[in-house]
């Protein structure tokens, strides 16, 4: 699976923190199962098409988890929307070598980074952002 580069509206690269095997069929099914009991007023049609958003999103198995996972523990309202779960995501900022040199003159220590070749391109993410 390609990891995805982003560029967010501070101009930061970032990358989402997901390298486990994508989501399997009975994966999603379990999920959507805990949804369905969950959210017991929502039609049919809605757990097809969120299924289909969740496979052409290129889910993993732990950020579908944890997405479900965030939903249950913090929905508040009366329908779910899909969007409530295709949205959820886990990124860390990846700093470029020009980005990586200035955080060293700052203070940073080279060892808080990780050098990552993504894409053909060498970025670090600092360690500390991929416990989180």
């Amino acid at each position: 699976m390609r990891k995805k580069i982003i560029l967010n509206e501070n101009n930061e690269l970032s990358i989402n923190i997901y390298t486990d095997k994508q989501a399997e069929r009975k994966e999603i099914a379990n999920k959507i199962a805990e949804l369905c009991i969950a959210f017991p007023k929502m039609e049919e049609g809605f757990w097809t098409i969120l299924t289909e958003r969740i496979v052409a999103n290129n889910f993993t198995a732990e950020r579908l988890k944890n997405a479900v996972d965030h939903v249950l523990d913090n929905f508040q309202y009366k329908e779910l929307n899909i969007a409530d779960i295709i949205k959820f995501d886990k990124r860390v900022k990846l700093y470029t070598g020009h980005e990586f040199m200035s955080a060293q003159a700052s203070g940073i220590s080279p060892n808080d980074f990780e050098k990552r070749v993504i894409e053909n391109e060498t970025y670090w993410i600092k360690k500390i952002d991929l416990v989180k």
